[in-house]
């Protein structure tokens, strides 16, 4: 029976293996999402690699393997090779005693045939042929095609990809070599279990069982994924990174393979561009932290991380323009850049640090939850121990909190790079290290915290110059700020609402609704803050009995602004009453700007006929308010109430001109840019104070900075909102008169 006629009957037998193998409620409960605490293999961690025509480059990419102390290494070799840089590159890795596994695949054009064309299969049987020929003794195991379930990268239907797989089987018989497939894309089991089962009736399973675990659509390691079936299924399937990686195992082990191992994993620096104004140390953080879990999970053999050189998803920056047609996770071709400009970034150092510390490890307890912090209890090799914790992002936990004040002073703390760091005050989502040399046992913390849905909604800061540390008392709640020229705990004592009245008020700006005034700084007389209390009235007791206190608000938008580059006053504390905050006094305390003005400013210097206001003409000025703008929806802000006096502007003695953005309660931030029509929203508040030319021009200009036109209505939207605040104004100045 040929392949076509086979075809039907197979499609039937895959919907019954997905049927009984995917759907089963049993198993999805009977799985756990806990990491298993299991002894670490020291050939755990491996890195894919590529090399370029420049012959130095295999040198190169040796050396830095050795740096790493990373023996097992994944290359791709397809019709280009033998005549390429991957053929040359692979006989000195052998040579060099590097554990290859070689990924083995047709040309995505060729892929796309292989089902039913005569001359694609000839050509895949031949190249396979060679393939076994020249390495059956030399690598370590062979993987047959790759990302069957992305026909855009691969050129692979599910059908194309089993008459490939079976090609290859018939010519691996007469070798004792060990075949290695699917090397399915992400997390989508459906696929695994119809192809791995169709594999076994049509030729063999694959003792191997591949798949590339990304996690990069729920951005965090350990976030539960939504988009399995939808959020309302999120708490039921608990689908984390541990709980994928052992339903994998399960699949694979149903169908007759010895392990499961995910074959590339990395997160690219123009997503991680979206979320953090430092990609590179996200990327240190998620891949910390993806590999502790992964080793822990008991599911995985083995993680391949990579690929090393690439400007947007490597470990070493080729600073190469533009991206290759085939994604990386299908066929990591070459290296694309020249050797001169090869730059190792962070995430090669720590990924060199996890695996010396894990490799060769046994993991005594492992706990990691979904609100708050994941702590991991390890012995190397040596008999060392050491600990490894983090939080969830945005999330903190005191150290005092976990340790005891000796447990803290018999430590010695190191972050995810290796570098040596004195004691931090709280753990957050940078992984620590933290090591017991004078411990010859293992030594548990006296408690692992898990935070409260309420405290859990507090976002702690993590960047090089700030740390956000929790504070609590019997009476308030909150967060305050360290900086690491002074880092002192107990300053958000100072600043507490029962310590706030002993600070003199040095100017009162607002004493309505909302109270604002400014103190001198508790460690820096020639600074000052601004403290807002805010005191909900009438209906807003009514109508803000839901939300968050307008202090947290404050103080996460401002958080969130900070982490995605965008200036705000720097927030240095909050604090709200435990119980029904929302409609109770709350304080948001950040750093006064001295010397500032607003573009309220601006606008009424070009109203009043001026053609420049502080060194810049009004195209000038517009470029560079619209740009900051444009900026801030782009990282996905939007700020909702942005008047010309909210936001505001501060001039250097060298001209230079920084934007921040004030009064930001109301702003709402998220994970994607601000669509068009919301966009609008604070465009119309924004132009209120310009006349109609003016506004043609501020728009134009918004949208030259974006490279796209808004929507036609947004004049209509500008109308609307003046007649919305002549209405407003009428109003109040009635009142005034009956009064």
């Amino acid at each position: 029976m040929n392949s076509c006629c086979q075809l039907p009957l197979l499609l039937a037998f895959a919907v019954g293996d997905v049927i009984c193998n995917v759907f089963s409620p049993s198993v999805w409960t009977r799985l756990c999402d806990k990491p298993a605490a299991p002894f670490v293999s020291g050939d755990f961690f491996g890195i894919n690699i590529a090399s370029s025509e420049d012959e130095r480059c295999d040198d190169y990419v040796m050396e830095r393997l050795r740096e790493l102390n990373i023996n097992q290494v994944r290359l791709a070799f397809s019709y280009c090779s033998f005549e390429g840089p991957a053929a040359r590159f692979l006989d000195k890795l052998i040579e060099n005693g590097f554990s290859v596994s070689l990924v083995v695949l047709p040309s995505s054009a060729e892929a796309g045939k292989m089902f039913s064309n005569s001359e694609a299969q000839e050509q895949w049987r031949k190249f396979v042929a060679e393939v076994l020929r020249r390495y059956a003794r030399k690598v370590a195991f062979f993987e047959i095609g790759s990302t069957p379930n992305r026909k855009k990268w691969s050129g692979f239907r599910p059908w194309s990809y089993l008459r490939a797989w079976e090609i290859a089987c018939e010519e691996a018989r007469p070798y004792s070599v060990v075949l290695a497939g699917p090397n399915v894309q992400d997390f989508e089991p459906f696929y695994n279990a119809a192809l791995l089962f169709a594999m076994r009736r049509t030729a063999r399973s694959p003792e191997i069982h591949t798949n590339n675990l990304f996690v990069e659509r729920v951005v965090e390691p350990e976030a539960y994924d939504h988009r399995v079936l939808g959020r309302w299924a999120t708490g039921l399937l608990k689908l984390n990174l541990v709980k994928k990686a052992r339903f994998l195992q399960f699949l694979g082990h149903r169908a007759g393979c010895r392990q499961t191992i995910s074959t590339c994993k990395f997160w690219s620096t123009k997503r991680l561009q979206r979320w953090s104004s430092q990609p590179q140390d996200k990327k240190v953080d998620y891949l910390v932290r993806y590999l502790v879990l992964a080793a822990t999970s008991g599911a995985l053999a083995r993680v391949y991380w990579g690929p090393m050189i690439c400007w947007r998803d490597g470990l070493i920056d080729d600073r190469a323009d533009g991206y290759p047609e085939v994604d990386h996770a299908t066929f990591y071709h070459r290296v694309r850049g020249d050797i001169e400009n090869l730059s190792v970034t962070p995430a090669f150092f720590a990924l060199g640090y996890v695996a010396r510390r894990l490799g060769g490890s046994r993991c005594d307890r492992a706990f990691s939850s979904i609100r708050g912090l994941s702590h991991f209890a390890f012995v190397g090799p040596e008999k060392e121990v050491f600990h490894v914790c983090w939080c969830r992002d945005g999330q903190a936990v005191g150290l005092k909190d976990i340790y005891s004040a000796d447990q803290i002073a018999r430590a010695v703390f190191t972050d995810a790079c290796g570098k040596t760091i004195s004691a931090p005050p709280a753990v957050n989502e940078r992984p620590l290290f933290i090591d017991f040399p004078e411990l010859e046992k293992q030594m548990f913390p006296a408690r692992l915290p898990e935070m409260s849905p309420s405290d859990s909604g507090i976002i702690y800061l993590s960047l090089p110059k700030l740390q956000g540390i929790p504070w609590r008392c019997a009476a308030w709640r909150g967060a305050f700020n360290l900086r690491p020229e002074c880092p002192n705990p107990s300053f958000g004592d100072a600043l507490s609402p029962e310590k706030l009245p002993d600070h003199t008020e040095l100017v009162v700006m607002r004493d309505r609704r909302n109270r604002l005034w400014n103190i001198a700084h508790p460690s820096d007389k020639e600074r000052q803050l601004t403290v807002k209390l805010s005191r909900p009235r009438g209906l807003k007791r009514l109508t803000d009995r839901f939300k968050p206190s307008k202090g947290r608000r404050h103080w996460n938008a401002a958080c969130i602004m900070l982490q995605r580059g965008i200036n705000t006053p720097t927030p240095v504390a909050f604090f709200e009453r435990p119980s029904q905050s929302s409609i109770r006094e709350s304080y948001y305390i950040c750093d006064y700007v001295p010397d500032a003005f607003s573009s309220r400013h601006v606008c009424h210097a070009f109203s009043q006929g001026q053609k420049e206001y502080r060194g810049l003409d009004k195209q000038q000025w517009f470029d560079f308010l619209t740009g900051f703008i444009c900026r801030m929806h782009d990282a996905g802000v939007l700020h909702r109430d942005l008047s010309v006096g909210n936001l505001m502007l501060k001039q250097e003695e060298d001209g230079r001109i920084t934007p921040f953005l004030i009064d930001i309660g109301r702003a709402r931030v998220q994970k994607t840019p601000v669509d068009s029509y919301r966009r609008i929203l604070d465009l119309i508040r924004i132009c209120y104070k310009l006349d109609r030319r003016d506004r043609e021009l501020f728009v134009a200009s918004y949208e030259k900075c974006r490279g796209k036109a808004l929507p036609s209505l947004w004049r209509l939207a500008v109308r609307y909102y003046d007649f919305k605040q002549g209405s407003k104004k009428s109003l109040k100045k009635r009142f005034r008169k009956q009064g």
